[in-house]
């Protein structure tokens, strides 16, 4: 029965470990380094996931984006090659479908330059109504964003970028002034910033915003085109039967098949969403198979050494057991003796990677979060509780394990012929 409380007992076990310091540093080693990358590789590759697909699944999990492109199947007489265009109709015709939340529409994108007094800025606009603008997350950093009145009067107004409209203003506000783009003067409303990251604008930090209407009315001789349409399913709502009912509104509307996927181009952000979390979930186990498995390349670095370790004490055994030790406390001997060897290698390693992952927490993460702007989102590289916990119970497991081998050998020995040898 190994003696908990009994300090001449640990003495005993940290004066065995000492008798070679340098072979005991250099074999706990293993266990520090497999611990050390098994953690913080956890830590780490669950932080991203976190980041990843909290991001997508609060902001845009149960969207749709829908675009139109040239056809590939013949259709009800219309031949295939046929190129054809979404109209603003079709957005609000799938606005009342019962299981849509918001339907928006991007229009045309224009390579406008922004011209601020005689500066000119390399820029480019895209027309936004109400509903896009809800879905890409666009949020005031100064001022205010589109509403009902901009959409319906087709101001002349327009949002930029914060990014842009620093360099613009040197660190000043340029709320309230005027704009050129291309031959019309715009009125700035608000400086945004994107809170949604699902849908990427080519460039974000150029990308100057203007009312859908305003910019069908001025630049497209109200066609009513529309590049895109986003659709946001609402709670719980199924993404491939409202993106069928919406493939019918389009193919009923222009005569495309429902069924010519080059035709009507779809991307749902739910299948995306559950791909990205399978890929981080075969990421985070090749963590545990990787790391675990240099941890435990570790731990049988620990049994070899502690086998040596039986060798050299031969004799010391063989007393022992000439003097009444049971098996018992040979083996609770040999295993205390390896399991504070792992488990204090192993407690160093997972230190070191707490306080390093605590390091990437301030140093990393906010460049990977800076284009959240001041959005909350406590995310953090540190390991999960629950992940902690099991990462230290296979350390204990190993810690244990690596003692057994040893310890069997150990009972093996005879003592008679351990008592012969000099």
């Amino acid at each position: 029965m190994i003696r908990i409380f009994d300090i001449e007992y640990w003495n005993e076990i940290f004066q065995s470990i000492g008798r070679n310091r340098r072979r005991s540093i250099f074999t706990a080693l293993g266990v520090v380094w497999g611990t050390f990358m098994l953690v913080l590789l956890l830590g780490v590759g669950i932080g991203l996931s976190d980041i990843t697909v909290g991001e997508m699944a609060d902001n845009a999990s149960n969207s749709l984006f829908l675009y139109s492109s040239q056809t590939s199947v013949p259709y009800k007489g219309m031949k295939s090659g046929r190129w054809w265009n979404i109209r603003y109709g079709d957005v609000e015709e799938m606005a009342d479908l019962p299981e849509v939340k918001i339907a928006g529409a991007l229009g045309p994108t224009r390579n406008f330059k922004l011209i601020h007094g005689s500066t000119a800025y390399d820029s480019y606009t895209a027309a936004y109504d109400l509903g896009m603008q809800e879905i890409d997350g666009i949020s005031a950093y100064e001022g205010r964003i589109f509403n009902s009145i901009d959409i319906r009067e087709r101001r002349k107004v327009c949002l930029v970028p914060k990014s842009m409209a620093d360099r613009i203003g040197g660190g000043s506000p340029i709320t309230g002034e005027n704009v050129k783009l291309g031959n019309t003067y715009f009125t700035v409303v608000g400086t945004y910033i994107k809170t949604n990251q699902m849908f990427v604008m080519s460039d974000p930090d150029r990308t100057v915003l203007i009312p859908y209407t305003t910019d069908n009315y001025l630049f497209s001789s109200g066609s009513l085109y529309v590049n895109m349409i986003a659709i946001t399913g609402k709670d719980n709502a199924d993404l491939d039967s409202i993106e069928d009912k919406c493939r019918m509104i389009l193919s009923r509307n222009h005569l495309v098949s429902p069924d010519d996927d080059k035709a009507i181009e779809t991307f749902n952000a739910r299948e995306l969403l559950n791909k990205i979390k399978g890929l981080f979930s075969g990421i985070i186990f090749l963590t545990w198979f990787v790391g675990g498995g240099t941890l435990i390349a570790g731990i049988i670095g620990i049994s070899n050494i502690m086998l040596i370790i039986v060798r050299e004490r031969r004799q010391e055994i063989g007393i022992r057991r000439a003097l009444g030790a049971s098996p018992k406390e040979i083996i609770g001997q040999i295993i205390a003796e390896s399991s504070v060897l792992s488990l204090t290698a192993g407690i160093i390693g997972m230190t070191a990677a707490v306080l390093t992952q605590g390091v990437l927490d301030r140093t990393l993460l906010p460049v990977i979060l800076q284009d959240l702007g001041n959005m909350p989102h406590g995310y953090t590289f540190q390991l999960p509780f629950g992940t902690a916990l099991a990462a230290f119970g296979l350390i204990l497991a190993g810690s244990l394990a690596a003692g057994i081998l040893p310890a069997y050998k150990a009972l093996t020995i005879n003592t008679v012929d351990a008592l012969r040898e000099e």
